[in-house]
Formats: C-alpha cells, sequence, structure tokens
C-alpha cells in the first residue's frame, strides 16, 4: 500500500518535471495565455466560485488566512489559495483552514495532467509552469468541492501572475513595497503598476497602501476599470489600545476586537479583511464572525513558537519591511536574553537592507542555507557571513550550509532563557519546521 508519503512525493515529482532547464523568466513565467488555455480545457474552473483576490508585498498571507476565517466563522465553506508553502503544497489548497489530502490532490491533477500535455503540445508558449499547473490545481479543488468563497493571493506581482484570470468580486491591494524588484522594478511606483492589474472592470477594490503616490496610480487604475475604492484612512480605518483593536467601515464600527496574529501591522491587515468581506455583495458578516475570525487566524511560520526553553520562534520575513515588521516584535519580547538568529535568504534577496536590523538586535548569527526547492535557490551562507562582517565586525558568525544541523547545533548550545530566532527566507523556515512537525505524520494526518 501506498504512504502519504509515497503519494506525496509522486506528486512533488510530476510538478517539478514542469520546470523547465530556465527556472525563471518573466517572458517564460508570467504568461496569462497559457494559464487561460489551460483552465479552457478543464471548463474554467475559476468562474465556478465567488473570489476574492489579494495581491500587495507584505501581509498578503496574513490578510487572505484572516478573510478565509472570517468567511468561515460565518457559516461559509471557504477555499484559500496562498504561496509560497512553507511545509507541503497541500498548504496551498486550504479548506476550511485544513490542507487538502494528497490523495485528493492527485486524483484532481490527474484529471488536470491530459491538459498540460495538450497545452505543452499546442501553445506557443510552452508547456504550464510549475506554479500555474498548481493554480489550476487550486481552481480545480474549489469548484469541485463547491466552496462557498474562494480566497485567493497573488504568487507574484499581479497583472501577470497565474493567479490575475480570476474574475473575482473583491480585489485587495495591502501595501506595495520594495520586492521582486529584479522582476517588477526598483521602486515601489513601478512595482505597484504591475501590483494594481489584478483590478478589473467594476470590481470592488479595497486597499490598504499608504503612500501618497502609490494611492494616486491605485485611484488612477480604479477609475480607468469603473471599479469602487474603499481606500484606508479614507473609507474605513483601524485604531488600537492596548490589546483590543476597533475597526470602521462605511456605516458600522466594529470595537473590542483582537487579533490572534502578532505584531502592530497585523491590526491594518485585520482592517483590510474586515473591509474586503463587507464589501462583498449581498453578504451579510455578523459581529461574532469578525471577532472570532480575528482572535482564531493563525499562520504557521509568522512569529510561531514552537518551544520553550530555549524558546523557538519560527518566523518567514523575506524582504525589508517583513523584516522591519520582524524586528519590532522580537523586540519586545528580548529583555535581557541572547537572542540567537538563524538566517538564510532565497537568492536575489536585498541581503545588505535586511542584515543591518537584524544584527543590530541579535546577540549572535548562523547563516545556513535551505535545499533548492522548486524554482528557488538559496543565497551562499559564506556570502552572508562576509557580508555580515563587514556590517559588524564584533558578531559572533556561525556557517553551516546543512540548516538542520546548524538548527541542532545551536539548541545543543543554547542556553534555557535564550531565545533563537529562525528567519528570512520562507522556505529556510518550513524546512526547519519539520524537526517540530515532521511531514510524514502531517500528511498521514490529513489522510484521516
Amino acid at each position: 500500500m501506498t504512504s502519504a508519503l509515497e503519494q506525496y512525493h509522486a506528486l512533488e515529482k510530476e510538478l517539478l518535471s514542469l520546470i523547465g532547464p530556465v527556472k525563471f523568466s518573466s517572458e517564460i513565467n508570467l504568461r496569462l495565455e497559457r494559464m487561460s488555455q489551460l483552465l479552457g480545457l478543464l471548463d474554467n474552473p475559476h468562474y465556478k466560485f465567488r473570489s476574492i483576490h489579494v495581491g500587495g508585498t507584505s501581509g498578503k498571507g496574513s490578510t487572505s488566512t484572516m478573510i478565509a476565517t472570517i468567511l468561515q466563522e460565518a457559516g461559509y465553506y471557504v477555499g484559500l489559495h496562498t504561496s509560497p508553502n512553507l511545509q507541503i503544497y497541500n498548504e496551498r489548497h486550504m479548506l476550511n483552514g485544513r490542507p487538502a489530502a494528497t490523495s485528493k490532490l492527485a486524483q484532481i491533477y490527474a484529471k488536470i495532467k491530459p491538459a498540460v500535455d495538450e497545452v505543452r503540445d499546442t501553445s506557443p508558449f510552452g508547456a504550464p509552469s510549475y506554479f500555474e499547473a498548481q493554480v489550476a490545481l487550486t481552481f480545480m479543488l474549489f469548484a469541485e468541492e463547491q466552496v462557498d468563497f474562494a480566497v485567493i493571493e497573488v504568487g507574484l506581482g499581479g497583472d501577470r501572475d497565474a493567479t490575475n484570470v480570476l474574475p473575482a468580486e473583491v480585489a485587495v491591494l495591502n501595501n506595495v513595497g520594495l520586492d521582486h524588484i529584479e522582476i517588477l522594478g526598483d521602486t515601489v511606483e513601478k512595482i505597484v503598476l504591475d501590483k494594481r492589474g489584478i483590478i478589473k472592470r467594476k470590481q470592488q477594490v479595497v486597499s490598504g497602501v499608504t503612500q501618497p503616490s502609490v494611492i494616486k496610480l491605485v485611484e488612477e487604475k480604479c477609475l480607468e476599470q469603473d471599479a469602487r475604492l474603499w481606500l484606508l484612512n479614507r473609507d474605513f480605518s483601524v485604531e488600537t489600545a492596548g490589546d483590543e483593536v476597533s475597526i470602521s467601515i462605511p456605516d458600522i464600527t466594529y470595537d473590542g476586537l483582537t487579533i490572534k496574529m502578532e505584531g502592530a501591522f497585523q491590526a491594518t491587515n485585520a482592517a483590510v479583511a474586515v473591509a474586503a468581506v463587507s464589501s462583498l455583495h449581498e453578504v451579510t458578516i455578523p459581529y461574532s464572525a469578525i471577532l472570532q475570525g480575528l482572535a482564531k487566524a493563525t499562520l504557521p511560520g509568522r512569529v510561531e513558537q514552537v518551544q520553550t526553553n530555549p524558546l523557538v520562534l519560527l518566523d518567514g520575513a523575506h524582504n525589508p519591511d517583513k523584516i522591519q515588521a520582524a524586528v519590532s516584535i522580537l523586540k519586545k519580547k528580548t529583555k535581557d536574553q541572547k537572542l540567537i538568529t538563524i538566517l538564510g535568504l532565497k537568492a536575489g534577496k536585498a541581503a545588505t537592507d535586511i542584515l543591518p536590523p537584524v544584527m543590530e538586535l541579535s546577540s549572535e548569527m548562523v547563516f545556513t542555507q535551505f535545499e533548492p526547492k522548486g524554482l528557488w535557490n538559496g543565497v551562499d551562507p559564506e556570502e552572508l557571513a562576509t557580508l555580515a562582517a563587514e556590517i559588524d565586525p564584533t558578531m559572533p558568525i556561525t556557517v553551516n550550509p546543512n540548516a538542520m544541523d546548524a538548527l541542532k547545533n545551536v539548541l545543543a548550545t543554547a542556553d534555557q532563557t535564550d531565545i533563537v530566532w529562525i528567519t528570512g527566507s520562507l522556505y529556510l523556515v518550513g524546512e526547519l519546521r519539520d524537526y517540530w512537525f515532521p511531514i510524514a505524520k502531517m500528511l498521514e494526518d490529513l489522510e484521516n
């Protein structure tokens, strides 16, 4: 009998086979024509459920999860697609807060495979990509499951992302910062030109952007598309008092809310999420669903405490904005404790912007590297160590290219009162999360 892990690896092999000799190229990978052809062959599953499309730079995953959890608490059957996954592909295909079983995903992919092959043989743009196949898998799953709502996070950018075939009722733009600059552009204005591409004709748009130049570009796009815009601090707002949050949307204010996800920035994500669900046509979301949804919504690998003595926090923070937010949280957690930081980055990330705030907070740095994941590779930890030594020659630095060995060494030598912070790439965080949450057991549990 095939084990859940063996079945998972078989599906993984199928998906990885779609990666060509050039792992990623915007000309190759960002092609909506190919995605549209694939979905057309599958009877356009993305037209068979109501949807909310979530873009931006930071906070997409948190906001998407909050939206999905609120809708679930309101009694709806909800599909959630986020990327990248932390440990297993199943996490990209969530049904009411639970990853779909591998057996279900494999069954659906078997239906998709002939269409993938046909696009490969007939499209002038070649075979569907690794990411496109997973998005198609999500859409097919949600259509077959007849979800009431699907919450779909943009993968990269917006305009040409594979998810942008979606006829979403609501388009969400969290915020816009510098990320994927080698693909999208080196200023927030250039980046928003791509990210605002998810805005479609007559849509409801909910925007959490705050930079005046970016707001102007979002407003222009909404005007061009005759889309209705709810803008943060104009049409909806959020206030915090201690641990409680108050969110105001047109015609109503929700007081006494608490947010399970850590970080002051999550209040803004929560406000965007509440505005998004509140703007759905002919849908009434009760206060209790908003209250419980925000109090329950969690995202593994984001300020996630996985053990005490020593305290270990998993926190994927892979761009300057996310690192600054993570540092603000860690400052509140660290008093006189030693902070040992284990860090690895995906190739192409702005290490010169990420390292200084991390090192300022850390007592010791351990640089490592995740195993190649699909399209992406990690930065050589020796390069990171060299850069770190230039930033602070007094910082104790260790290099271990084997991430799991690096973790075990730190846990074996750390004092019980120390804090271990695993950060940088989500791929690194996911790889090391296996120490506490073994993948084989996760997969078996999903089949039961």
